[in-house]
């Protein structure tokens, strides 16, 4: 597919099409009302007063002003906008005088019965609808992608593709965001701890360790954890242990009692046990 990054393109989904949307399984969830790149020495303008959908602008290498909540901000290069329905707002770019094809501005307007819940995961990291992720090649492709799909017309295969998506743009962003508010607020480093774990996997770690490693109390060491992952870091570390187990059974023909001994476990049933909790068979059921 040929996308051509240099153009400006604003797409308007039309009424036709919408009514679909919103019907549709695959896509009542969240879909576009409209969306646009705005490239070079263009300047674009965004309103609204009263529109019932979330409004998403990205500038990855550009600059603007928004008016916001009786506010008015200055939005720099790599900063993200979620702007909440019925709140009033205007944005305007500030126009670059170099007129290189790389300032650029994405928006996007969406809607759907996930919208509230997409929009929510974003904004519980970000300041007033604002945060900086920077220029992100991965999500710039992913936008460019998304704006080729609707130029190529209104198909259902190229429609549901572009949804699902921008899905995606909406859940790598909300990834990205914690991951920068984290490192932002915190020297906690999740690779090196996730490393520590691996080269562990054939002992136990107690949380006593993993905190001492991080220089932190138990209560925090946890809380920042599971802040990062959304569980606890010990049964993070089970978790990787039984991952390494099904690759085991996959892939040996050790024993069960073998691949427990592997992982620190010198009892099998006890192993049996954890590894059904987790997976929701035993491992013998599982190799099978």
């Amino acid at each position: 597919m040929k996308i051509d990054t240099e153009q400006s393109i604003r797409l308007i989904i039309p009424l036709f099409l919408l009514t679909k949307l919103k019907r549709h399984p695959l896509t009542s969830g969240l879909y576009p009302l409209s969306l646009g790149r705005s490239v070079d020495q263009m300047s674009l303008h965004l309103s609204q007063k009263n529109a019932a959908h979330y409004t998403l602008i990205y500038s990855p290498s550009s600059q603007g002003i928004l008016d916001y909540k009786n506010q008015q901000r200055e939005i720099k290069q790599g900063d993200l906008v979620i702007l909440s329905p019925n709140q009033p707002f205007k944005f305007s770019s500030i126009e670059n005088k170099r007129k290189s094809p790389e300032n650029v501005i994405y928006w996007i307007n969406f809607t759907g019965k996930l919208a509230d819940d997409f929009a929510e995961r974003l904004l519980m990291k970000m300041k007033n609808g604002i945060a900086n992720v920077g220029s992100l090649g991965e999500i710039i492709r992913d936008f460019d992608t998304i704006l080729a799909l609707g130029q190529r017309g209104y198909t259902a295969t190229n429609v549901i593709h572009g949804i699902h998506l921008l899905q995606q743009v909406l859940s790598s962003l909300a990834l990205q965001l914690r991951l920068t508010t984290f490192n932002q607020n915190s020297h906690f480093d999740l690779k090196a701890i996730e490393t520590l774990m691996q080269e562990n996997m054939h002992h136990e770690l107690n949380l006593d360790t993993l905190a001492h490693y991080c220089q932190l109390s138990k209560f925090h060491f946890s809380k920042k954890f599971k802040e990062l992952t959304d569980t606890s870091p010990i049964q993070y570390f089970i978790n990787m242990k039984i991952q390494k187990a099904c690759y085991q059974l996959d892939n040996s023909q050790d024993s069960i009692k073998q691949i427990a001994e592997s992982l620190g476990y010198s009892d099998p049933y006890y192993f049996s046990r954890l590894f059904k909790k987790v997976v929701g068979v035993s491992p013998k059921n599982y190799r099978k």
